[in-house]
């Protein structure tokens, strides 16, 4: 799923703020943690949920863009076979249909992507700002300094960190479930 700058912006923040604290030796002596969020994400049920969505809802509408590049091919086809029969205009004609054609479905691929691509965003922010509540607590309850999330750009290395993945995935799914997320969920079933 998507890149969680929030999260990196929070890490980065955070690493700044440990180095430049007066009391650097003492934190320095603490524990840090790591998230690998992506690894949550396709763990917890809401991020199952939404990408199974998201993957049927890309299935169909491969099957209908499919439908319409076929369309075109046999257009493309037609035209081609009868370009030395038709005058002049008429090619052109048919030239400029086919153009036509091919770029609104290009213009209807492009837009799918995007939308898929800000559908995707929405349910990863979501269940971002909910694992980060999970983390919190986990990071509060083992007294850690710093949590840092895997995959951010950045983190290269940390001694002996305090991987909380599993913890986090098993602390998410114990919470009580969002009944906005799920009335939403519902909602989008319908449109």
């Amino acid at each position: 799923m998507g890149k969680w700058s929030t999260l990196k912006h929070t890490a980065v923040l955070g690493a700044i703020l440990l180095a430049a604290s007066p009391a650097k030796a003492q934190a320095s002596q603490g524990k840090f943690g790591v998230v690998d969020m992506q690894q949550v994400i396709l763990s917890v049920e809401e991020g199952k949920t939404a990408r199974s969505q998201l993957e049927a809802e890309i299935k169909a509408k491969e099957s209908e863009l499919g439908k319409q590049k076929e369309e075109l091919d046999k257009m493309n086809n037609e035209w081609k076979n009868q370009a030395a029969l038709l005058s002049e205009d008429a090619r052109m004609k048919k030239q400029q249909e086919f153009q036509e054609k091919f770029m609104t479905l290009r213009n209807a691929e492009m837009e799918f992507q995007a939308n898929i691509k800000r559908k995707e965003q929405k349910a990863t922010q979501q269940i971002a700002m909910k694992v980060a509540q999970v983390v919190d607590q986990i990071a509060k309850q083992k007294k850690l300094v710093a949590v840092f999330e895997t995959n951010s750009a950045g983190l290269l290395y940390l001694e002996s960190p305090v991987d909380l993945t599993q913890e986090v995935i098993s602390e998410y799914a114990k919470r009580p479930k969002d009944k906005a997320a799920s009335d939403s969920s519902s909602g989008d079933k319908k449109k």
